[in-house]
């Protein structure tokens, strides 16, 4: 039933996507878009620079949870595989891929290796709600204060923190991931895991500056926690994709919250979306296929392999972390 909503979601983002870029959207403000970002060289630096970064920040924090043994490079690498085929399948392939990895690169059981992969997925969701929550403190005082007076805006963006702060850790979480349940203590407690949730936080906080250098570049103006929201809650959003590396449900999400939190007009919002996604998937090839050329594999064959894998991995019940 979880899986037909969030298929269903997923095509409703990628229809409105489709209708607001059918009546929104010119094929010639994308060239001049695109002529527009390769014209300011320094942001675009910045882009690649903050990007190849953040995933180096989300690796090391992978090897302070589970993974203590295996060199950030390595994991970087292993993370940067995973990317390339969430931007070639309509499924998110890359978690299996990287479980692979663990398993056939590193000697891990199976099991440990599935547990190890969905509890830095889960730190991934932490370190999103808390930023979430952090721009939404930022944010939305200044703007709810206008409508119901101060108070009432401190009080709406506190209970808000605390909700996504609650939420990240709830028991929800623990259902929704047994195997993971059973090691949250150690993933989350303890200083290896508050070293690894800031790197988390701080690897997405610096993705953010892909949207906030595509908004500069097109000559708009993008405060940093609006940008922080804006990136945040679309990466949250793309949980609801069906189509590789979520095109559609990108634009969709990001457009929409570009036109109501920054209140740019919804043609200047889909560029920015469709320019930032088309970044990232450029990105996701170059960086992807230099991984898949250090490690010496094919990412494809790597999923299939995956695949295989997991279907043992029913028969493979010891966890060796």
């Amino acid at each position: 039933m979880r899986k037909k909503i969030v298929r269903a979601v997923g095509w409703l983002l990628l229809v409105v996507s489709g209708y607001l870029i059918a009546t929104r959207m010119e094929a010639s403000a994308l060239i001049d878009g695109v002529q527009k970002l390769a014209a300011h060289p320094g942001l675009l630096l910045t882009m690649t620079v903050c990007y190849g970064a953040a995933f180096w920040l989300r690796s090391w924090a992978w090897q302070k949870q589970t993974v203590h043994r295996v060199p950030v490079l390595r994991l970087w690498y292993y993370h940067h595989i995973g990317l390339l085929l969430n931007h070639l399948l309509p499924v998110k392939a890359g978690e299996l891929a990287r479980m692979a990895l663990l398993r056939r690169r590193e000697g891990f059981a199976w099991s440990a290796a599935v547990v190890s992969v969905a509890g830095n997925r889960l730190m991934d969701m932490a370190g999103l709600a808390a930023l979430a929550a952090a721009a939404l403190l930022l944010i939305a005082p200044r703007q709810i204060q206008l409508w119901y007076g101060e108070r009432l805006a401190w009080a709406v963006a506190v209970s808000a923190a605390a909700a996504a702060a609650v939420l990240a850790g709830s028991r929800y979480a623990e259902r929704r991931f047994p195997a993971v349940a059973r090691y949250r203590r150690a993933f989350f407690q303890g200083p290896h895991g508050l070293t690894a949730f800031f790197l988390t936080a701080a690897g997405w906080l610096l993705e953010a500056a892909v949207v906030w250098s595509v908004v500069r570049a097109l000559g708009g103006q993008l405060e940093t926690a609006s940008a922080l929201l804006v990136h945040v809650l679309t990466i949250i959003g793309q949980t609801f994709h069906v189509t590789p590396g979520g095109i559609g449900t990108y634009e969709a999400v990001m457009a929409s919250l570009l036109h109501e939190t920054a209140g740019h007009s919804l043609a200047f919002a889909l560029q920015v979306a469709i320019l930032s996604h088309g970044f990232k998937f450029c990105y996701s090839f170059v960086a992807g296929g230099l991984a898949a050329w250090r490690l010496s594999l094919s990412p494809l064959a790597l999923f299939r392999e995956a695949r295989e894998a997991s279907e043992e991995g029913h028969h493979d019940k010891s966890v060796d972390i």
